[in-house]
């Protein structure tokens, strides 16, 4: 008998030897999946390189485990091969057979680079796709299946290894749904050809031509050229020629921005395609060198002086030096200005030495903002444009105050009081001493804003600073200590209280208690609308405070707490206040617990639109329910807000809305919207 490993991934790859398996999983399974989830081959050579060392040993140890193993299997092997054959010499019949055998992944992964590969970022690549249309989250494989319309391949791009075992027959599938989903796998960022090539022989119908359907197939040529598949875009061209007149025709500017020369220099063939100078501006801007040489040497469109502006900007030197030397646009002082403030000062002595445009006092201005000290010495020493108050007001570090205030720069207000929104002491500290200009009430509001205590002690103390009710809705926002809200000894406006529910604060009670015990007559701050911001945040403790001290809610308190589903403040209003609730409890609440307790409970009820906000987040069980316990129905929103086949499908089966109501409804006006080819 002849032992024969077959691949568990790609299911066609087949070997008799251990080593030759592995190796094939290391150069074609590994870096394939590992590709569709985000991940490249120099990713995963570097986490190898990265952790080579420690694990070579183990790699020894678990290697001689095999080995062993494997002798063991053979020698089981060759015991049942010695039987089998026993048994056809005794039925006369010396055919040699072949069988192969389906070895366990445990004993075809011994290699502690496959398995570290395939399963130490499990956790992340659960994370690596969201899907918004169905409220996002992470989707195991068996999410990816379940998903309507085929966002296996629409969203999601899987290797034809994967699709093949999960694709409808195409007869069930609608031709208006493989043409869409087709045209966006083909410009999904994991597009292959060879997943395609499959696709188009599962639906040779398949034709983009058509400019007067879906915006999936106006686009398409754009949208490929975007995502930078030459290959795919050859083989498009090649079949469907006229889809480069299709929609957006400046594909060439995009792949320019994204930095694709392959797919540029395909386009740039293309009779059709139009380029225009955003496509070398956007080219310079994003660092794409080559692209601005191949569309300097090869096109004609050129570009502006935004160009040589923008790659100055972001430090392209390569590009502002070849833009100067085989371009005539030129540049603007931008130039000079934008180098200096994100620190590039190669590029702004080249500008300097080669250029006329010069600078403006945005420069100093912008590299005092960034914490530049280099370059505002540079500046000062070869330039005479200067700075302005800005300088100092927005200054990064104490250095570049002390710079320009030695250098005999001025300053306002604002260098305090931004300073203070920084948390900066120092800075803080050194002007009161030098300098005279002072600061306003947005000193101590901003210095709340950061949280720094001690500068707050040196503001209300050392400087005399008046504390204000806004300041202490800063420090709330913040989250500062209880400690520090009890120094600033100064109530808090409704917005204080609003950022302590949203913030979600540990000590949330303990704040109230003292807010409400320190300044109990605050006007505007103890009324209704407290008790709806406990509510709504969920905080039963806060709730059961305001009630035993008399403070008033109102009717809308219950429902603000059933739209946000906290089922323990609704039964507690329930069974302890008076106001009760509205109709709009059971409509806009998002938790069936909630919804059932109102249902028993109450007796204002809902109305149809509990369930059209069911459907319309997907929650079938909640629509099921209603359906079963409540006689209001649904209108025909439910259909076309949910994109959910299973609520559609539930909803038309049990004849929830009558035929007639859907054929007049909004059914007349979505003939063309993607998501209800099916349903309509």
């Amino acid at each position: 008998m002849n032992l024969v490993i077959k691949c568990k991934i790609c299911r066609s790859f087949e070997s008799r030897s251990i080593d030759e398996f592995r190796l094939h999983g290391i150069n074609h399974c590994i870096p394939s999946v590992t590709t569709y989830f985000g991940l490249t081959l120099e990713q995963i050579l570097l986490e190898q390189q990265r952790d080579n060392n420690d694990d070579r040993m183990q790699e020894e140890e678990e290697e001689e485990d095999n080995q062993q193993q494997q002798q063991q299997d053979i020698v089981k092997m060759r015991k049942r091969d010695h039987n089998n054959k026993d048994k056809d010499n005794n039925n006369n019949n010396n055919t040699i057979t072949t069988t192969t055998k389906s070895i366990r992944f445990k004993s075809l992964i011994g290699s502690p680079f496959i398995r570290r590969t395939l399963f130490k970022h499990v956790k992340e690549l659960s994370n690596l796709y969201k899907i918004s249309k169905s409220g996002g989250g992470s989707h195991s494989g068996k999410d990816i299946i379940k998903l309507p319309h085929l966002g296996m391949i629409s969203l999601f791009a899987m290797p034809w290894e994967f699709i093949k075992h999960y694709l409808p027959n195409k007869d069930n599938v609608l031709l208006q749904r493989r043409m869409i989903v087709i045209s966006q796998y083909c410009a999904h960022r994991n597009a292959t050809l060879d997943t395609l090539l499959k696709l188009l022989e599962w639906s040779p119908e398949y034709d983009p031509q058509d400019q007067f359907d879906s915006a999936h197939h106006q686009n398409l040529f754009y949208n490929v050229s975007a995502q930078g598949h030459r290959d795919i875009l050859e083989l498009l061209l090649k079949r469907y020629p006229n889809i480069s007149t299709n929609g957006n025709r400046r594909a060439m500017d995009i792949a320019s921005e994204y930095g694709h020369l392959s797919t540029v220099q395909l386009l740039s063939s293309v009779k059709t395609v139009i380029c225009t100078p955003d496509a070398m501006r956007d080219a310079a801007e994003n660092g794409h060198y080559e692209i601005v040489k191949y569309l300097d040497e090869t096109r004609t469109e050129g570009c502006s002086t935004h160009a040589m502006d923008s790659a100055a900007y972001y430090g392209h030197f390569n590009i502002v030096r070849y833009l100067n030397c085989h371009r005539l646009e030129g540049c603007t002082s931008d130039a000079m200005d934008g180098a200096a403030l994100n620190g590039h000062l190669n590029i702004l002595q080249y500008l300097h030495q080669n250029r006329y445009e010069g600078c403006t006092i945005d420069a100093m201005n912008g590299a005092a903002l960034n914490g530049h000290l280099n370059i505002l010495q540079w500046l000062r020493n070869n330039r005479t444009e200067g700075c302005s108050t800005n300088a100092m007001d927005n200054a990064k570090s104490l250095e570049i105050v002390k710079f320009l205030h030695v250098n005999g720069k001025t300053c306002t207000t604002l260098a305090i009081d931004n300073a203070c929104l920084k948390g900066d002491l120092d800075i803080v500290q050194f002007l009161f001493e030098n300098r005279t200009e002072g600061c306003t009430q947005h000193a101590i509001i901003n210095d709340c804003k950061s949280g720094n205590f001690d500068l707050i002690k040196f503001l209300l103390n050392a400087r005399n600073q008046v504390c204000t009710p806004e300041a202490v809705d800063s420090a709330i926002k913040k989250k500062c200590s209880l400690e520090i809200i009890k120094y600033l000894d100064k109530e808090c406006t409704i917005n204080g209280l609003k950022h302590t529910f949203k913030n979600d604060r540990l000590d949330t009670l303990d704040l109230i208690q003292y807010l409400y015990q320190r300044f109990p007559k605050t006007t505007n701050t103890w009324d209704a609308l407290t008790f709806d911001l406990a509510a709504v945040a969920g905080k039963l403790d806060i709730v059961k405070f305001l009630h035993e001290n008399k403070k008033a809610c109102t009717i809308k308190t219950m429902d603000h707490a059933a739209e946000f589903g906290n089922l323990d403040i609704v039964q507690f209003l329930h069974f302890n206040r008076t106001e009760g609730c509205t109709i709009q409890a059971m409509d806009i609440s998002k938790n069936l617990e909630v919804i059932k307790f109102l249902h028993f409970n109450r007796t204002e009820g809902c109305t149809t639109k509990c369930m059209d906000n069911a459907a319309r987040r997907g929650d079938i069980e909640t629509v099921e329910w209603l359906h079963k316990n409540r006689t209001e129905g649904c209108t025909d929103q439910a259909l076309w807000e949910s994109n959910n086949p299973d609520i559609y499908n539930y909803i038309l089966s049990n004849k929830i809305i009558p035929l007639e109501s859907i054929k007049q409804g909004n059914i007349l006006t979505l003939p063309y919207e993607e998501d209800y080819y099916e349903l309509i």
